[in-house]
C-alpha cells in the first residue's frame, strides 16, 4: 500500500507540470516526424546504392596466409550475389587510386599477405564507401566464428557466409526495398526520448531532498527500496504512455509496420525504461548538486544519442573506429539495433542482448550508487 501510494504521488506530480508532459509525450511524435522527414534523403539507403559502381583490387603475390584472401573472395561473392556492385581487379596502383579520388570507384583494396589496405577518396569519403567498409569490417570479424561452426560441415560455409551477408545488410539499413526513414526514427527517436526519463527520476529525487520528504517517509517507517521503487516505477509509466502514443502515431498516421515481434520488442522497451529510470537516480546518488547532476545527465543524453543512432544513421556512426567501439558499449545502441532486427524479423539474439545489457547496468548502478550515498556524511539522501 505504501508504494502504491507513493506511485500515485508520483504520477499526480508528473501531470501538474505541463511542460514535463509535452516533453515526454508529445515531443517525440515532433522528433519522429522532424528527422524522419528531414533525413529522408540520407535514409533512402537501398541495395541499389551500389547499382553499377566499381570496387578495384589488387592481390600482391605471394600470399602465405590464405585467410584473408579466402575473406576476401567470399566476401565478394556474397556482396556481388546481394548487389549489383562490380570487383573489379586493377593492377596499375595509380589508376587505380586516381579513379577512387575521381568518384570512378567506391574504393581500392590492395590485398597483401598479412594486411589489406583500403583506400577511399582522399577529399571526402562518398557513403558508399562508408558502408561498404563497415560491412567488409564486420563480415571479416565475423567469417572466423562461422567457420568454426562449419568445420565439419564444409558445404555449410557458404549457406552461411550468404546467411551473414543478408544480416550485414539489414544491419546497414540496406534491405530488399527502401528503406523508409520514418520506420528508423521511430525506434531510434523512441529510444532517445525514453533516455529524458533519466532527467525526470533525477530531478524527483532532488525535489524529494529540497522539501526532506525523504527524511519524513523513513520517519514514518518507508524504506528506502519503496521509495527508489516508487521512482523506477514513475519511469515505466511514463515509458509505457510514450511507447503507447508513439506507437498509435506511428502506424496509423506515418504507417509504420511495427512487425510481428511485438512481444520481445516490449522486452526490450521495458528494460531499458527501466535502465533510464535508474540511471537518473545514480546520477542524483553521485553528484549532490542538482545543477552539476542536470548538466551531467544532458551531455549523457546527447552522447548516447549520437552513438546510438538517434540523430544520424548508425552506418555513418560506425564509420571510425572509435565511435563504432564506443557504439558498443553504449546500451541504447543494442536497444536500437535489436528493435531494428526484431521489425525484420532478423534472427538474431540482439535483443536478449539489449535485455541483458540494459537490466544489468541499472542493478550495477542501484549497487555503486547505493554504496556511494551510504558514505556520505549522514548515509541518506538528505
Amino acid at each position: 500500500m505504501i508504494l502504491l501510494t507513493l506511485i500515485k504521488k508520483e504520477i499526480k506530480e508528473f501531470f501538474r507540470n505541463k511542460s514535463d508532459v509535452i516533453v515526454m509525450l508529445i515531443f517525440p511524435v515532433i522528433l519522429i516526424f522532424v528527422m524522419g522527414k528531414s533525413l529522408d534523403d540520407l535514409m533512402s539507403v537501398e541495395k541499389n546504392i551500389f547499382n553499377n559502381k566499381t570496387i578495384y583490387y589488387r592481390i600482391n603475390m605471394p600470399i602465405h596466409n590464405k585467410k584473408n584472401l579466402q575473406i576476401f573472395y567470399d566476401f565478394m561473392i556474397n556482396f556481388e550475389k546481394k548487389t549489383n556492385v562490380k570487383f573489379i581487379e586493377n593492377k596499375n596502383y595509380k589508376e587505380a587510386i586516381n579513379d577512387v579520388n575521381n568518384n570512378k570507384a567506391i574504393c581500392f583494396m590492395d590485398i597483401y599477405d598479412n594486411k589489406i589496405n583500403y583506400f577511399r577518396n582522399e577529399k571526402k569519403e562518398s557513403t558508399e564507401s562508408k558502408i561498404f567498409r563497415n560491412l567488409y569490417e564486420q563480415y571479416r570479424r565475423k567469417y572466423s566464428f562461422l567457420q568454426t561452426i562449419s568445420k565439419s560441415n564444409l558445404n555449410q560455409m557458404t549457406n552461411l557466409s550468404n546467411y551473414q551477408m543478408k544480416i550485414s545488410l539489414k544491419d546497414e539499413n540496406i534491405n530488399e526495398e527502401e528503406i523508409n526513414s520514418y520506420t528508423y526514427y521511430t525506434f531510434a527517436e523512441l529510444i532517445l526520448i525514453i533516455l529524458y526519463i533519466s532527467t525526470l527520476t533525477s530531478i524527483s529525487m532532488y525535489k524529494e531532498r529540497f522539501l526532506h520528504t525523504m527524511t519524513r517517509l523513513k520517519v514514518s517507517n518507508t524504506n528506502r527500496f519503496n521509495i527508489l521503487a516508487s521512482k523506477i516505477d514513475l519511469g515505466i509509466i511514463i515509458g509505457l504512455m510514450q511507447t503507447l502514443v508513439v506507437y498509435i502515431v506511428s502506424t496509423k498516421l506515418l504507417h509504420v509496420n511495427w512487425g510481428d515481434n511485438l512481444t520481445y520488442i516490449m522486452l526490450v522497451l521495458i528494460s531499458f525504461i527501466i535502465f533510464s529510470s535508474v540511471l537518473g537516480i545514480f546520477i542524483s546518488m553521485i553528484f549532490h548538486n542538482q545543477k552539476t547532476a542536470y548538466t551531467v545527465n544532458n551531455i549523457l543524453i546527447i552522447i548516447m544519442g549520437f552513438l546510438g543512432g538517434s540523430y544520424v544513421p548508425i552506418c555513418l556512426v560506425k564509420s571510425s573506429k572509435i565511435t563504432s567501439f564506443l557504439c558498443n558499449i553504449m546500451p541504447n545502441y543494442w536497444a536500437n539495433i535489436a528493435l531494428l532486427g526484431l521489425h525484420y524479423n532478423m534472427e538474431t539474439k540482439y535483443y536478449i542482448i539489449s535485455i541483458l545489457i540494459s537490466l544489468s547496468l541499472s542493478l550495477i548502478m542501484l549497487i555503486v550508487g547505493n554504496f556511494i550515498s551510504k558514505q556520505r556524511v549522514g548515509g541518506n539522501f538528505d
